[in-house]
């Protein structure tokens, strides 16, 4: 080999694409198969695939349109059996059977689900009152169980009072899961935080702002937050919605006591779309980290 065929193997060697298509993936990645929320405006309803090592391992939310947009991903759900659900809004759960149908259709044996969720408040069941009238012996659709493949279902009612301790649910080779109790109005509701390898996202859930304190504790030095931003700064939404979400000027507050390294908007309302400016703005008054908004399938590297 000559030295100037063995300086240009060195120079494509070291070249920016190939730098870039052998850089290690990020050990978790988020798909977003749904980033809007309960009206139809042509977004999915909230939902969540986290990846870990490139691979989909964790649901969060199966709002309607997950089902869509995990075929149009072309997304390998074969391992994904952790779900993990903030709360039981129909835009949150509605795709939840079918989520469990394409998972049996496509798997080559028995399917165990680990299934996380509130317990159960006034015109709420708990998660696992719910997931047994979807799939449950006398549930809507009992004949899911052994559609494809055998599934087995473990449901798990997390605390909803905001005094409740934060727990870890998951421990399993490093990936780790932990939850706190949020307030939704009048509907039970939970946020998560997912760790592993040192890299951490957490997923607010819909919530108002009197739960600011528990997400802060939960989202310390978390890589990525993925809060849901369905209303603007009062008074520019209906009075009503703050007792449900958190406005952008405490989302940016809530961001930087966290020590959250970067912010990620979902649940978009067609009113916070059209002014993303102004979302942002208000957000910058106290947090300084990047900050994104929320397409339908829309991949986020955590920690890159």
């Amino acid at each position: 080999m000559t030295k100037r065929t063995a300086l240009a193997l060195a120079l494509i060697a070291f070249s920016p694409l190939c730098l870039r298509a052998a850089s290690a993936k990020s050990a978790l990645e988020v798909a977003v198969l749904g980033s809007g929320g309960p009206r139809a405006f042509g977004r999915g309803g909230s939902s969540f695939i986290v990846e870990v090592e490139g691979g989909p391992r964790i649901l969060v939310d199966a709002g309607p349109g997950a089902f869509l947009r995990i075929g149009e991903l072309n997304l390998d759900v074969g391992k994904v059996d952790t779900v993990l659900l903030t709360h039981l809004h129909i835009d949150h759960s509605g795709d939840l059977a079918a989520f469990f149908n394409e998972r049996a259709l496509t798997s080559d044996g028995p399917i165990s689900y680990q299934i996380f969720g509130p317990d159960g408040a006034g015109l709420f069941p708990k998660t696992s009152r719910f997931v047994d009238l979807l799939v449950g012996a006398d549930g809507a659709f009992a004949y899911q169980k052994t559609f494809g493949a055998r599934e087995s279902f473990v449901v798990h009612d997390l605390p909803i009072r905001l005094d409740s301790a934060s727990s870890k649910i998951v421990d399993d080779n490093g990936l780790v899961v932990e939850e706190i109790a949020t307030h939704h109005d009048d509907c039970p509701s939970v946020a998560y935080r997912i760790s592993y390898k040192g890299v951490v996202v957490v997923f607010s859930g819909d919530m108002d702002a009197s739960a600011l304190p528990n997400l802060v504790q939960l989202a310390r030095n978390a890589d990525l937050l993925i809060f849901n931003c369905a209303v603007l700064d009062p008074p520019d939404s209906p009075s009503q919605l703050y007792a449900l979400h958190t406005p952008p000027k405490k989302i940016g507050q809530a961001a930087r006591d966290s020590g959250a390294k970067s912010l990620l908007l979902s649940h978009l309302a067609p009113d916070v779309l059209g002014r993303e400016d102004a979302v942002r703005k208000s957000i910058r008054t106290s947090f300084t980290g990047p900050i994104q908004f929320a397409t339908d399938k829309l991949r986020v590297p955590v920690g890159k």
